[in-house]
């Protein structure tokens, strides 16, 4: 073979006579690679050995939340690739020509036919590699190291300023918009206004989608306050909900690989490489087990601890800040740990399994489907569960040709909420569309219990007490529950009486409260400053711990009620679902009979 001087300078020839090095010679292909060109690519099963006789090579690796990192460089008598003679593992590195390189690939069937005919070729060979390996890794692990500890820094020093500008300029954008109105006297337009709007939303959505954690969880949650927030916000962050921009798949499978021990190609029957959805702390895969099952694999974006930490300390700081500009009275510390508690569970995917067998047994008798977990193929960052065939809840097209019962559909899924939180105290407090689902024949299924939340039972109790007394314009009731959740004390009971007597009983407050329902921006501004000065007069008032994440999902489920089924109001789908619980929980408790109207007012 033309190349069989070259052979004889390489490492891996070095105890082969002139004819063994001719023999294997004549097992190999040449191969020509252009500059830029990959000759082998990570998280794909090699196909054999490459020697490099010309020109030179990198060897890079993917790391977190970054672009692949070079591990070492290759030239002339160098190899890769050893490992793919014996074994069908994914490759853990990609190798790109530098230049025009030529390279001589020796096929593993053609080492494995080297190996049962001549045997003692193939043992000083596979000696040969195991050494030059052991002295490569060693290499390419303190090589690693170094890199993934300043790309952490670097990356931990970009999201932080990130962060920070993308606050500056928004602020700024307002304050402008506030100085021209009050002291130039110049107010925008109502166009020129939605511009601002638009182009700050936008600003937020990007920074959002670039960084992924927290963020995203936060414009998830705006998506669905149209009742308060302006147009273009609820607009722009509806993508927000399961359109995250994805990880590149070697990123991905590389956190496979090292979280199972195997690559996704080598774990699975099929793997799609590209995302069935991505979301803001993790994006799901379609795959297919050795054993037949189709099943979906949710793997946690990579880097996504050091995100999820940063945005954390940000609102530390802004809420120590914003402490002594609003009520003293309202603890927004507390109300930044009950946040913080579900959001770092989030971050340990073997919580969502074992929160998805819970709930899956608790929800069962309603019908409610729930995907099984595979715990043989779930670790801290990759959870792998059952696939389920449906479309999003909120799709109402779809729900529509299927000719789903939306109606149906609305009140089980508000049934399956206050099961979960009202009478188990145990609930999924992320129900926003991009987790649930309709089947085709219109059952409903639940996905993704990373946000989860416990209610310690006096704060269950008191919910439960409170959601009833408002609804149905019982008072006493109503100032029970907030009192046994521990929002206030005796002492307060009358004023808080009076304005619940006033306010439950009033058709445009109910409507704003229990519908969304928000006819301008003054109404609400109104209902928001006399609930205001109530709190002010409150001398036994404290922010409730446990309350959060409960009063969050309420109105994720709300809104979702508003969007699928808007012939109807959230009230009126929630009136058949509460009464029949309602009426047991006032055969258990006659003394709020008495108080209690014949009906409660519907919208």
């Amino acid at each position: 073979m033309e190349h069989l001087t070259a052979f004889r300078g390489m490492e891996l020839f070095r105890d082969l006579t002139d004819d063994e090095i001719a023999l294997a010679a004549s097992l190999c292909l040449e191969e020509t690679f252009k500059d830029g060109e990959t000759i082998l690519e990570e998280g794909v099963r090699a196909t054999g050995l490459y020697f490099i006789v010309t020109g030179s090579a990198r060897v890079l690796m993917s790391v977190r939340g970054e672009s692949r990192h070079a591990l070492a460089e290759l030239h002339a008598g160098d190899h890769f690739g050893e490992m793919s003679l014996v074994t069908d593992d994914a490759t853990a590195a990609a190798v790109r020509a530098e230049g025009e390189t030529v390279c001589v690939h020796l096929p593993k069937d053609g080492f494995l036919t080297l190996l049962e005919d001549h045997p003692t070729i193939g043992r000083k060979m596979l000696w040969a590699f195991v050494q030059s390996l052991s002295r490569r890794l060693a290499q390419a692990d303190r090589s690693l190291a170094r890199a993934l500890f300043l790309r952490e820094k670097r990356a931990a020093i970009s999201h932080l300023l990130s962060v920070i500008w993308l606050q500056a300029r928004m602020i700024a954008s307002y304050l402008w918009v506030w100085f021209r109105a009050r002291v130039l006297r110049w107010p925008m337009s109502e166009e020129s206004l939605s511009r601002v709007h638009r182009r700050n939303a936008l600003r937020f959505k990007e920074t959002a989608f670039r960084l992924k954690g927290a963020n995203v969880k936060i414009g998830q949650l705006a998506s669905m306050q149209s009742h308060i927030l302006p147009v273009e916000y609820v607009q722009e962050f509806r993508d927000m909900r399961d359109a995250v921009p994805p990880t590149e798949y070697p990123l991905i499978a590389s956190l496979i690989q090292a979280e199972l021990g195997m690559g996704p190609l080598d774990l699975f029957d099929q793997f799609e490489k590209t995302p069935l959805a991505a979301a803001s702390m993790a994006q799901v895969h379609v795959a297919r087990l050795k054993t037949g099952e189709k099943v979906v694999v949710k793997v946690l974006h990579p880097g996504l601890e050091r995100s999820v930490r940063i945005d954390l300390g940000l609102m530390r700081l802004l809420c120590r800040v914003l402490r002594g500009l609003v009520s003293k009275k309202l603890d927004l510390m507390q109300i930044l740990r009950e946040a913080e508690e579900p959001l770092l569970r989030e971050l340990d995917l073997n919580h969502e399994a074992q929160s998805t067998e819970t709930l899956a047994r608790e929800l069962a008798p309603l019908g409610v489907i729930v995907p099984r977990v595979h715990w043989r193929f779930t670790t801290r960052r990759v959870l792998t569960l059952d696939y389920i065939d449906g479309t999003k809840i909120d799709n109402v097209p779809q729900l529509k040709a299927w000719e789903v019962d939306r109606e149906k559909l609305m009140a089980t899924y508000l049934r399956a909420f206050l099961r979960q939180a009202l009478e188990g105290g145990f609930f999924h407090a992320d129900p926003h569309p991009g987790n649930v689902l309709c089947t085709r024949d219109g059952k409903l299924a639940l996905l993704d219990f990373g946000m989860v939340k416990r209610l310690p039972d006096h704060v269950r109790s008191g919910l439960m007490k409170e959601l009833f007394g408002a609804f149905f314009a019982n008072p006493k009731l109503y100032v029970d529950g907030l009192i046994e959740k521990g929002a206030m004390g005796e002492a307060d009971r009358r004023a808080v009486e009076e304005f619940a007597a006033k306010a439950f009983n009033d058709p445009d407050t109910r409507r704003m409260i229990f519908d969304h329902d928000v006819k301008s921006k003054g109404e609400l501004m109104g209902l928001l400053n006399v609930t205001s000065s109530l709190l002010k007069g409150l001398s036994t008032f404290r922010t409730p711990p446990d309350n959060l994440m409960f009063m969050r999902a309420l109105g994720i489920v709300t809104d979702v009620a508003r969007e699928v089924l808007p012939e109807k109001t959230p009230s009126q789908i929630a009136t058949p679902v509460l009464m029949p619980v309602f009426t047991g929980f006032l055969a258990q408790h006659p003394e709020y009979l008495a108080l209690t109207s014949q009906a409660p007012p519907v919208m």
